[in-house]
């Protein structure tokens, strides 16, 4: 791996507190007490916030039907009473990807690169041709009637090729919905978040890149902080947001690597571990199908047991494994899309299929022209989609990861839900996505693609 890239979702934990939606107090001000989630497998009480307001303490987040609360306290043991599991929030960390931007807008259906799409920065997305998505546009399926949550971190909201299919947007961090500089993003570019929701669902509106389900909605619900920073309470209040909104697939780019074992800390493992179960498995039963990246650390996750990714082996989250082709600029039209991606997670315990997430392992340093533009020929291979808006200038650029993976995933889901008239349930969308996925690897199952690699079945 070129040591100029940083992938997405390589996280760690932290102890802290998150700051979350309508909150107040900073976290240097929540010295004496911690945020703590409570989490129970039957609804809380409505007299909850009452008993929360007779202690003196602070309810952050709330969802009584969902039994799910969060609360600032220094006495975390009082709500034992209402709940199996009452532990105290974590902060994730994650390295952002920031690789080459394009300013300024660029660019309807045929495969890259010279498709001759009034898109043109299209002729650089190998990955919607890895999935098929084009063939699915010819035969009118473009993700009409489904919206598609993203919870990540901050979102330009103005940037033409996402505007057109906006939804609605909520933040969980208490940061503002914006994404902006930060001290790992000095000019505030590289924006995770946009990066995924416009691989998921850019507009097809003759600017820039296109979505894989151009014709689907999206909401757009921050719960990183914008230097790639967030929390368990910001992570499950959005899980919980997007379920009751209502959304048909909801995308994780994101995660953490929860040390396992017994000793110190593990009955707090297992408690967040819990409440993850609970969020998702409402988002299930609510009719979302939740789709989240493998991770990044090059982990065989059957034989390394010594952590579990969370959120992707939880039950009921689809956990997407990355692939990449190698100096596809070269030769696009013959170029091999699915090689496993150098720094992906593996293993059938973590992986339900593979898609793009694209590489730098092309091992030349000469330069490839493509759709106008030269670079580097390695660069192609990364996956490309929009950045953020800075000025008067919408941005795109190339990143790579799991996290570029998963919303390729997504956005096949919303095409194949599209297609049978907007309704299905996740269940049944994991089906259809196995029928649809290439056999790689050996026949069914394997540790690289899991039951296959996406494909749109066009």
């Amino acid at each position: 791996m070129r040591n100029t890239l940083l992938f997405g979702l390589g996280v760690f934990i932290l102890a802290g507190c998150g700051i979350q939606e309508e909150k107040s107090a900073p976290l240097s001000a929540l010295s004496a007490s911690r945020t703590y989630i409570v989490s129970s497998a039957t609804a809380l009480p409505g007299d909850f916030s009452g008993f929360v307001k007779a202690q003196g303490d602070t309810l952050r987040a709330f969802k009584p039907e969902a039994g799910f609360a969060s609360v600032t306290t220094s006495n975390p043991k009082a709500y034992k009473r209402f709940a199996d599991v009452v532990v105290e929030d974590v902060r994730l960390e994650r390295n952002l990807p920031k690789v080459e931007p394009v300013a300024g807008p660029s660019l309807d259906v045929g495969n890259p690169p010279n498709s001759g799409d009034d898109d043109t920065r299209f002729n650089l997305q190998w990955g919607h041709d890895a999935v098929n998505a084009p063939e699915a546009w010819n035969a009118g399926v473009r993700g009409k009637g489904v919206v598609v949550a993203v919870l990540d971190g901050g979102f330009s909201l103005n940037h033409p090729d996402i505007a057109p299919n906006v939804v609605g947007w909520a933040d969980m961090t208490g940061e503002g919905i914006a994404y902006g500089p930060n001290p790992d993003d000095p000019t505030g570019i590289f924006s995770h978040g946009m990066h995924v929701a416009g691989t998921i669902a850019a507009a097809d509106n003759g600017l820039g890149t296109i979505g894989v389900a151009p014709a689907a909605k999206l909401l757009l619900v921050k719960v990183l902080f914008n230097v790639g920073s967030g929390s368990f309470e910001d992570v499950l209040e959005g899980i919980y947001y997007a379920a009751d909104y209502g959304v048909d697939v909801i995308n994780m780019s994101l995660g953490a690597d929860i040390p396992q074992g017994s000793g110190k800390g593990s009955n707090e493992i297992a408690e967040l571990r819990k409440a993850m179960n609970r969020a998702i498995g409402y988002a299930y039963q609510k009719g979302a199908t939740v789709i989240v990246a493998a991770g990044n650390d090059g982990r065989d996750l059957d034989k390394d047991r010594s952590t579990t990714v969370f959120p992707a082996q939880m039950p009921h989250a689809i956990s997407i494994s990355a692939t990449a082709p190698v100096g596809w600029a070269k030769a696009p039209a013959t170029t091999f899309l699915d090689n496993l991606a150098s720094y992906s997670n593996y293993g059938q315990s973590g992986v339900d299929f593979s898609a793009p997430g694209g590489d730098s392992s092309y091992p030349g340093n000469e330069n490839c022209t493509l759709a106008g533009l030269t670079r580097p020929c390695w660069i192609f291979d990364l996956v490309f989609s929009t950045g953020a808006v800075v000025g008067p200038s919408a941005f795109y650029y190339w990143s790579a990861g799991t996290s570029m993976a998963a919303p390729h995933a997504a956005g096949v889901a919303a095409l194949i839900i599209s297609e049978k008239g907007g309704e299905l349930h996740p269940a049944q969308v994991k089906a259809e996505l196995a029928a649809r996925a290439a056999d790689l690897g050996k026949p069914g199952n394997d540790d690289v693609y899991g039951a296959g690699a996406i494909r749109s079945g066009y």
